[in-house]
């Protein structure tokens, strides 16, 4: 059976970077995230829920979803936000079982940035918090996804705060010095696990 390493992080704080180390050590990565847009692409089955819960306005002409209209809509009403959650979770965590049992690999990564709020840490045999100072995780943001400070911080408030991250997880690892400093550290603690793991 798998043993599964959840890894979570606020938007810029480096999860992406930390699940590409795992990639490295041969460890089998799933992201959350590839798999909530495919619950979103055209014939899946979560569209009628999320079309009944946005209306039309939603789409675009050729039926596929308008996920920045999406995205702005959730972003800003915290009961929309759950209840689309509550639609797309269930379809993600079945995918990642999945790909997991597929593997067949004695271990692998979930890479969920709602790790704990969407209850998926109870799949996990450990859990990482990527953690990292707020104004260094909204200019790494801002240059990758062309954002503005507000913007970024007002997505950074819909997330779970790194304190409560910390205490939730397994293992903390911080990201905020130069990308070869933190993937030392990265080597380090998948050393680590993966010997308590095996």
């Amino acid at each position: 059976m798998t043993r599964i390493i959840g890894i979570t992080g606020g938007i810029g704080s480096g999860k992406s970077t930390l699940a590409n180390c795992f990639s490295a050590h041969g460890i089998p990565v799933i992201d959350a995230d590839e798999i909530s847009r495919l619950a979103l692409a055209p014939g899946s089955d979560c569209l009628p829920e999320v079309a009944a819960l946005f209306g039309k306005e939603a789409f675009r002409p050729d039926g596929t979803p308008d996920r920045a209209y999406i995205a702005g809509k959730v972003f800003s009403d915290e009961t929309l936000r759950e209840a689309l959650n509550a639609v797309v979770h269930p379809f993600v965590i079945r995918e990642m079982i999945r790909r997991t049992e597929e593997s067949g690999a004695p271990l692998a990564v979930w890479d969920v940035p709602l790790l704990f709020e969407s209850g998926t840490d109870a799949f996990c045999a450990c859990t990482i918090a990527v953690l990292c100072d707020e104004e260094i995780r909204i200019g790494r943001a801002m240059r990758r996804d062309g954002a503005n400070a507000e913007q970024i911080r007002a997505r950074i408030r819909t997330q779970m705060p790194d304190e409560t991250k910390e205490t939730l997880a397994t293992y903390t690892i911080r990201n905020e010095g130069t990308i070869d400093a933190f993937c030392e550290d990265a080597d380090a603690l998948i050393e680590r696990i993966t010997e308590e793991l095996q």
